[in-house]
């Protein structure tokens, strides 16, 4: 006999706590298609999309998932899937389309403060929990020509937008995030370039623009704190657990060790700390000692912990001179991967949260740190890269991939883990960044050409296990 969501009922349920968060995770550019935003290229990535070669399937975001006009219809989808939390990002580019000008107040763009409010009174209608970023890796034009997170500017432009975005939504925000996957966002942009702005193997620009999130972090939390009491405020990390590639290589083993401290550690280490420190030999260059040190206002700047998990990554020594201590992520795959290459690895999800997030679990005070899963998803594409057939619909590898990730969060929960909620990526397919509208990510499926909706076999799962605030194992 098998049960409503497909998993045989004579095995174990696995309940989660009362209470616990089911939602699905969004971003403003990559589902909006801001008209404010497109029609003017108002940031750096409209603008990048229009550039030969860099997105792979030569598509935009100008139309993504229409949400900006369809965000009603979307909401009613996640009540039918019985979601109780939902994710989203503000537009910057569209909520701060100009500078600001010396000596004059500054003020948000009035018809995107519309749209926004329209749509987060719609969530809270239907009893969703808000969480809320104000950076998923989109900058005004104006900011980006200045040199964006690599100039100070940002610094003071970010606590700005914090502090007015404050004023304008903080009724309808119940979860603040300043930043989504600040060392992601440095990687793409100053290392692989992949990104605006396009920058290959610059690390000390990728450094310093780490260094101004963070400072900036910082004074975006005091300004929604001092405008939002009350509203707990966090930052997301990408975590991913490194894995040498051949175990028995130590130098495999060395660039493993760069790699998770770089990448994971080295930002929440900083909040923790209010000090970013950097590993050595990279401690003893002159400008990277520049970059480091204590930034004020930063320690503790983390109520929640938001973590977002995809995959393992298998880490690779590269012989060449000079040495690179960072290796190279193995083309090389041992599990089952998705389109975008990414291991199937639900025991990376446990580890993380057992293991490598136990230096954050405690606040200053003592307490015990909230955690939510803020992205966890898996992506599928198709031979024609707009359009698939109902075929794909039978989405059987998103299922398995969803359902032995939630198995491996409940055990990490059984063993301790304080983990309050779970947001899948993504409600909707979506534009996904440098790989265009290929991958498809969604719970729900766009047709692009007709902006048509269709519940995937997934989606229909998911309902049941929110429904039940559980699942089968």
């Amino acid at each position: 006999m098998r049960s409503s969501i497909g998993i045989l009922t004579d095995r174990r349920f696995l309940k989660f706590p009362d209470g616990f968060l089911w939602g699905a995770a969004t971003s403003h550019f990559q589902i909006e298609g801001h008209p404010h935003e497109m029609s003017n290229r108002s940031s750096d990535w409209s603008e990048w999309t229009t550039l030969d070669g860099k997105i792979s399937d030569a598509t935009t975001a100008d139309r993504a998932c229409d949400f900006y006009n369809r965000y009603s219809d979307d909401i009613e989808i996640c009540r039918k899937l019985n979601l109780n939390a939902f994710r989203l990002s503000l537009n910057w580019p569209a909520l701060c389309p100009e500078p600001p000008q010396d000596g004059k107040p500054y003020t948000l763009n009035a018809e995107s403060v519309a749209y926004y409010r329209g749509l987060l009174s719609g969530l809270k209608k239907e009893g969703i929990t808000t969480f809320v970023t104000l950076f998923h890796f989109t900058l005004p034009r104006w900011l980006s020509d200045a040199g964006g997170w690599t100039s100070p500017l940002s610094i003071t432009e970010f606590e700005r937008f914090a502090a007015l975005a404050a004023e304008a939504f903080g009724d309808l925000v119940d979860y603040w995030i300043t930043l989504n996957e600040p060392l992601a966002y440095a990687y793409q942009s100053f290392v692989t370039g992949a990104w605006p702005p396009g920058f290959r193997n610059d690390y000390l620009k990728a450094f310093q623009c780490i260094r101004y999130m963070l400072e900036a972090h910082g004074k975006a939390y005091a300004a929604l704190h001092k405008q939002t009491p009350g509203k707990p405020v966090s930052f997301t990390m990408h975590w991913r657990p490194f894995t040498p590639k051949h175990r028995w290589n130590p130098l495999d083993h060395m660039v493993r060790y760069y790699r998770d401290y770089v990448f994971n550690l080295m930002f929440p280490m900083a909040v923790q700390t209010g000090n970013l420190q950097f590993p050595y030999p990279l401690s003893t260059n002159a400008e990277v000692k520049k970059i480091s040190g204590e930034i004020p206002g930063l320690k503790g700047a983390m109520d929640w912990i938001a973590v977002n998990y995809y995959t393992r990554e298998l880490s690779e020594f590269t012989y060449k001179w000079p040495i690179d201590i960072f290796g190279t992520a193995s083309s090389e795959y041992e599990l089952e991967v998705n389109c975008m290459g990414w291991e199937h690895y639900p025991d990376g999800l446990y580890k993380t949260l057992i293991y490598d997030l136990s230096p954050f679990k405690y606040n200053s005070n003592g307490t015990l740190r909230p955690i939510v899963i803020t992205e966890n998803g898996f992506a599928t594409a198709f031979a024609h890269d707009l359009d698939e057939g109902d075929w794909s619909l039978a989405d059987d590898q998103r299922i398995n991939y969803l359902t032995t990730h939630l198995s491996a969060l409940h055990n990490a929960i059984e063993d301790g883990a304080n983990v309050k909620g779970y947001m899948y990526w993504s409600l909707l397919d979506n534009f996904e960044w440098a790989e265009g509208l290929r991958p498809r990510f969604g719970l729900v499926r766009v047709t692009y050409s007709t902006q048509e909706r269709t519940f995937r076999h997934s989606a229909s799962v998911y309902a049941e296990i929110a429904k039940h605030n559980g699942l089968h194992e």
